[in-house]
């Protein structure tokens, strides 16, 4: 059975059943799910369950709807493995429990990070009151946008 597992935000941790037909999702009591989140909507969308198919669709909501990092309009399909935003608050789309998908995640992320250790090595350099760090955003579109820079100051005696 499908399940959202709550990612970030301040429901992180719990898990939501999936039944057949619409599941609501937003800050309202009357919802099927109800986030804790004050950048999501009072009804801000639905997953849609119908057999083993599974579709979301954005209800108009104030700051938008993104699926897998991309912001989404009308009626969209889902599969396991999706990342649903709605505000600060971030799900997955799961057949799994909260135990299982952590330890896929930590899994993965140890892969990743072996496959990059040689490179980092190369690049890594010494953070220092000198070096200024931005931070990469994300705008509407999902693209990361911002930069990394470093300059050097002169102390003053």
């Amino acid at each position: 059975m499908p399940k959202l597992v709550c990612l970030s935000g301040m429901n992180k941790g719990e898990e939501y059943e999936l039944s057949e037909g619409n599941n609501t999702i937003g800050r309202s009591e009357e919802n099927t799910i109800c986030v804790f989140d004050k950048k999501s909507s009072r009804h801000h969308c639905q997953v849609i369950l119908k057999g083993d198919t599974l579709h979301i669709e954005d209800l108009n909501s104030t700051n938008g709807l993104r699926l897998n990092n991309n912001f989404i309009t009308g009626t969209v399909p889902l599969k396991i493995g999706d990342h649903i935003r709605l505000g600060q608050t971030v799900f997955l789309v799961s057949d799994r429990s909260v135990k299982e998908n952590e330890d896929i995640t930590a899994s993965a992320q140890f892969r990743k990070q072996q496959k990059y250790e040689s490179l980092l090595q190369q690049t890594a350099f010494q953070v220092t009151k000198t070096t200024a760090l931005r931070k990469l955003k994300t705008d509407k579109e999902g693209r990361q946008t911002g930069f990394l820079s470093f300059f050097q100051r002169e102390d003053e005696e």
